[in-house]
């Protein structure tokens, strides 16, 4: 598999999906991006490199960016 198309197109919509399905079941917007976090680092130094590092941080900026927007849908 493409790495680029992987770091570009399927981790982030992945990361979508996950923070919309899991704001609709918990109804905390923290919770999505804190394991958002978690997993990526884990995947940072068990599949990736040190580099991708960055990546888990902007996935997990993205998880917060749709928990929000999906706080403030639902009101």
């Amino acid at each position: 598999m493409n790495p680029l198309l992987l770091v570009f197109v399927i981790c982030p919509i992945i990361v979508i999906v996950t923070s919309i399905v899991g704001f609709m079941l918990i109804r905390r917007w923290f919770v999505m991006p804190l394991l958002t976090f978690i997993v990526f680092t884990a995947l940072t130094f068990t599949v990736f490199n040190e580099s991708f590092f960055i990546w888990a941080i902007v996935y997990a900026i993205l998880s917060v960016i749709v928990g929000l927007m999906m706080k403030s849908a639902k009101k």
